[in-house]
């Protein structure tokens, strides 16, 4: 393998600018018999494009494998692969064709348990994702359930009778177009929330839970310590067919969000899967509100550990494609409403990239080069300074950015090619317009090929990527990154780091502190050892923030800069500037 030489780990000097201190000033350990989840920092790994092991172009779990000292490096305790079954791949995976099988693109059975197993050497823990709204169109399952009314497997998908000619409701895809397929052989339509090759599950069924939760079971016998629920709240659809208003058409309105029997389903498959053990089940919860969140997610009630929330990632990705305005006034808004304070019982997940959105260095850090590097770490401070289980995506921890796209056969995400028929093919709006804000909404811009080295495609594989690969490898990049104190790379090591050896960064309570300021924002963690102050400057200038009335600065233990002290009731900042201190 070339790139980064990891055979000096315990030499890694902190980063230049960054305190952390073994005083008796850090917070006593957190409760022994707190689950794992809540005191772990989690990584994502987009199979495909983080490193291609067999000289094929694709990323595959012999190359997952070779990069794992890397993240045990990096500081984080669990990774989440996300999808890696058997698939046709008109979703990149998001369509299982077999949960038992591991992708061919990926490698084989024996790749993934070579990997799974120096993952345990490492003490890094794994969940996969499991895509349980919906199948591939070629599983078995629906195979036999479209040969015939009267099949078995009929009732494991919904199957209805048009209406007038017609699909029976006017529902719609994520992805934009009816949400019924006629199936010429039976003459009834199917129903499938994203494309045509994905159908819909029945989980109204019995039977088709009963084979869901022998997948868990399969893959936790084999040692997986938990599961990402891709689009876990569509599985409750309505119990009775009917039509969406006019207004809720265009405004995409679904009409399978925390439908009434959600809370039974995830009841149901707790009962039968996670009851007694220490498995993690983290859910991709879009449309519940803050309150059925807190149910969903509540200890005491047994159906979620934890959840992926949305309420800020959609705020400036208007119509899931047009590019927005971010506000800092929504950031620290979301950040209030997740801290869940007044919930004790839910656990929320911290996070600004994954697999479906673009790079947040891109999206919320500055638009000036010289201040990138900056923003980054800035964000970091954020993450690993609040409430709930840290999710970092592949690339986030050495700054990769957005991909400048100039053409839309640059583009494979199948959304991306979808809303372009329906926006710039119909002659709604033109393709300037359109790619100019693809390109900053698009999923692949955090779905190009990870950015190892300054060598031929960035030392993620030695033949053509399956993807372009950023045109910024040569000076964003892991290799680089590794050997400079001053990097955004070395920075997330410390910052995590830092995490663990302040508990009340992940268990304090949140208080918001920040002043009548658009740019700045602050907030206090605290528990009964410890009052930390976070102070984030989120703009290309200089501003002051005062310090809380009566507080001093006792120790600064986290800063993105060369800051050694602060001795005024005020704290002047430098553009882009983080810092976290004891008061």
């Amino acid at each position: 393998m070339t790139g980064i030489d990891l055979s000096r780990r315990s030499l890694l000097p902190l980063a230049v600018g960054f305190w952390a201190t073994t005083s008796a000033s850090a917070s006593p350990p957190t409760q022994p018999r707190a689950p794992w989840w809540k005191n772990s920092v989690f990584y994502e790994i987009y199979p495909r494009s983080f490193q291609d092991g067999n000289s094929d172009g694709i990323g595959d779990f012999i190359g997952m494998k070779d990069r794992l000292e890397y993240l045990a490096e990096l500081g984080v305790d669990a990774i989440w692969v996300a999808a890696c079954f058997d698939s046709p791949n008109v979703d990149n995976g998001y369509d299982v064709r077999d949960y038992r099988k591991i992708m061919p693109d990926f490698g084989t059975m024996e790749n993934f348990d070579a990997f799974l197993a120096r993952a345990k050497q490492l003490g890094i823990r794994v969940i996969l994702d499991m895509v349980f709204n919906h199948t591939s169109d070629q599983h078995r399952w629906f195979i036999a359930s479209r040969s015939s009314r009267n099949n078995r497997y009929r009732d494991f998908y919904h199957w209805h009778d048009g209406k007038n000619g017609a699909p029976p409701t006017n529902w719609q895809t994520q992805f934009g177009g009816s949400a019924w397929t006629l199936d010429e052989k039976t003459g009834q339509y199917y129903l499938h929330s994203f494309e045509a090759q994905q159908p819909d599950l029945n989980w109204e069924n019995p039977e088709v839970r009963a084979e869901l939760y022998a997948i868990l079971k399969f893959w936790a016998d084999k040692g997986v310590d938990g599961f990402r629920f891709d689009a876990i709240t569509f599985i409750a659809k309505p119990e009775k067919l009917y039509d969406l208003t006019p207004e809720e058409i265009p405004a995409r309105k679904t009409f399978a969000d925390h439908g009434d029997r959600l809370s039974f389903y995830l009841k149901d498959m707790y009962e039968h899967v996670f009851k007694n053990t220490d498995l993690y089940s983290v859910g991709e919860n879009w449309g519940v509100s803050r309150d059925e969140y807190a149910r969903i997610t509540d200890s005491r009630n047994k159906e979620l550990s934890s959840g992926f929330r949305f309420d800020f990632q959609i705020k400036d990705n208007v119509d899931a494609w047009r590019k927005g305005t971010f506000h800092l006034s929504d950031l620290r808004a979301f950040n209030r409403d997740n801290s869940f304070d007044d919930h004790p019982g839910t656990w929320p997940v911290v996070w600004l990239e994954d697999h479906d959105y673009s790079r947040s260095v891109s999206r919320y850090g500055s638009q000036r080069p010289e201040y990138r590097d900056r923003s980054a770490k800035l964000l970091a401070t954020m993450m690993l300074s609040l409430r709930g289980t840290p999710f970092i995506y592949q690339g986030q921890e050495i700054g990769m950015t957005n991909f400048p796209f100039k053409s839309i056969d640059q583009f494979d995400d199948v959304f991306a090619h979808n809303e372009w028929r329906l926006q710039v093919e119909s002659g709604h709006i033109s393709s300037q317009e359109m790619l100019v804000n693809l390109a900053a909404t698009t999923r692949d811009n955090t779905r190009t090929p990870m950015q190892w080295n300054d060598g031929p495609n960035a030392g993620f594989s030695v033949v053509k990527p399956w993807m372009l690969v950023n045109p910024n490898f040569r000076t964003i990049n892991c290799s680089a990154e590794s050997s400079d104190p001053r990097s955004v790379l070395s920075f997330y090591k410390a910052m995590i780091r830092t995490r663990k050896q302040f508990p009340v960064l992940i268990h304090g309570t949140y208080k918001d502190v920040s002043p009548d300021d658009p740019q700045i924002y602050a907030y206090i963690r605290e528990d009964s050892t410890n009052r930390v102050l976070i102070a984030l400057n989120f703009s290309d200038d200089e501003k002051t923030l005062p310090l809380p009335e009566g507080k001093t600065v006792k120790r600064i233990i986290a800063s993105n800069m060369d800051r050694t002290q602060i001795q005024s009731s005020s704290m002047h900042m430098q553009p882009w500037e983080s810092v976290v201190v004891i008061l």
